[in-house]
């Protein structure tokens, strides 16, 4: 009996040592930079850079995050030795450092982890730092995580604050509007995590417009919530567009800060495959901001890419077109067409141009350094075959058109324990129009 047991143990002991113990560290980039990466090891120096440890990655593209350090917990760390691993993140003008540390026990050892300076952590709360990081104010958090039983793994994120938008409440002139898609499917089924997502945006992205285009709030009970959350600064919310016969209402409607005197709406009698169950459309707000009219259409035509989707996506348009005509606007009224148009003016320039042909519409300006407003690699609610630009605020051209105008794509994502590890807030990023007119 004791040499079964002597066997046993031996073999335990065997198995053990043939597999390592391993932390593995990450670093997500949500600047529109690409971060270098450079990790060194102090400390005792009895483990060798490619064996007990090695740094993974290089660097980090925009909005990405790699796997970027491993080191081993148990072989070769030497019991009440101590090991640092120090890295520095270099951006543009700025850096920072992040920092392990192990503490080798008689079998195993024990981590700590900080970052810039702070102190040591040995538990798994999320950690934060507000820095400045090129030129951005910016946030540095850090959490440890249950990995395997055999170690913990370590996620940093450096993510620059979403700078806040200020409305202009005495210049009945300017006029700003952001468009969102905020993948309001059904949750649990074809959307994750919406009701946390549509609190984080509406508190968090949403403030300071004069009118926002919503996408996507096709779910009837998280809608609801999500409407309710933003009446205080947007009293005047449109209808979403619903068609006897259809599954799902449109998903879209239009969110003001100022009086809505006029509202339609139309549902496309056209459709391709799964958008017939949906009452996809456009809606309509005529919107008086200190007594000057602004004509605002909001709409989310058909995606994909073969001819038949391409097609349908241009019937949407001249459907969108025909309704914007029976307003019969007069043209020294502002124009303004928001949404999810499904172009990607990255991929297909042409199509966009053809998007602007059918509406007779313009593109302001688009700033910012950030190409995609859906970017399947980076953002984990999107669809990693897909880096597309499909999301516009554009002015008629038939109307009067404005002294200034440009669209900046944001980027919201949040720390908060909610969203950890996940960060967006939708698989779209939302795109601000800033108009001035005469």
């Amino acid at each position: 009996m004791k040499t079964r047991l002597i066997s046993a143990l031996l073999l335990c002991m065997a198995f053990a040592s043939s597999s390592f113990a391993e932390s593995y560290i990450y670093l997500t980039n949500s600047t529109t930079k690409p971060l270098t990466l450079n990790t060194i090891q102090t400390g005792h120096d009895n483990i060798s850079h490619g064996d007990e440890w090695e740094q993974l990655a290089q660097s980090v593209p925009p909005m990405g995050t790699v796997k970027f350090l491993r080191f081993n917990r148990d072989q070769g760390i030497k019991w009440g030795k101590k090991y640092w691993f120090t890295t520095t993140v270099q951006g543009q003008t700025s850096s920072v450092t992040l920092q392990q540390k192990l503490k080798g026990t008689w079998n195993f050892s024990n981590i700590y982890h900080t970052a810039n300076g702070d102190s040591w952590k040995d538990d798994r709360n999320i950690y934060e730092q507000n820095i400045n990081f090129d030129g951005q104010n910016a946030k540095l958090a850090y959490k440890a995580s249950y990995a395997r039983a055999s170690g913990d793994d370590f996620l940093y994120i450096i993510q620059p604050n979403l700078e806040a938008q200020v409305r202009d409440e005495l210049s009945a002139n300017s006029f700003n509007v952001l468009t969102y898609n905020i993948w309001g499917l059904l949750p649990g089924i074809t959307a994750e995590n919406t009701y946390d997502r549509f609190h984080s945006i509406a508190h968090m992205v949403t403030p300071g417009y004069d009118a926002i285009v919503f996408q996507e709030a096709h779910d009837l009970a998280s809608s609801n919530y999500f409407r309710d959350h933003i009446s205080s600064e947007y009293p005047y919310l449109t209808e979403i567009p619903f068609e006897l016969g259809r599954i799902l209402n449109g998903g879209v409607f239009i969110a003001s800060k100022w009086p809505i005197e006029v509202e339609d709406n139309i549902v496309f009698q056209s459709c391709v495959g799964e958008d017939c169950l949906a009452s996809k459309g456009a809606v309509y707000a005529r919107i008086n901001k200190l007594g000057k009219t602004y004509n605002l259409f909001g709409t989310h035509v058909r995606a994909y890419t073969t001819p038949e989707d391409i097609a349908n996506r241009f019937e949407h348009l001249a459907e969108l077109k025909a309704f914007k005509d029976s307003k019969h606007i007069p043209h020294d009224e502002p124009v303004i067409y928001a949404g999810d148009f499904n172009v990607d003016k990255v991929n297909f320039p042409q199509e966009r141009n053809d998007l602007m042909t059918a509406l007779n519409a313009t593109e302001p300006m688009a700033l910012g350094d950030y190409p995609y407003s859906y970017a399947g690699p980076v953002n984990v609610y999107a669809d990693d075959s897909y880096n597309e630009y499909l999301d516009y605020v554009l002015y008629s051209n038939e109307h009067v058109v404005p002294i200034t105008s440009s669209n900046t794509l944001l980027l919201p994502r949040s720390t908060a324990s909610e969203h950890w590890g996940r960060w967006d807030l939708s698989d779209h990023y939302p795109v601000k129009g800033e108009f001035v007119f005469p």
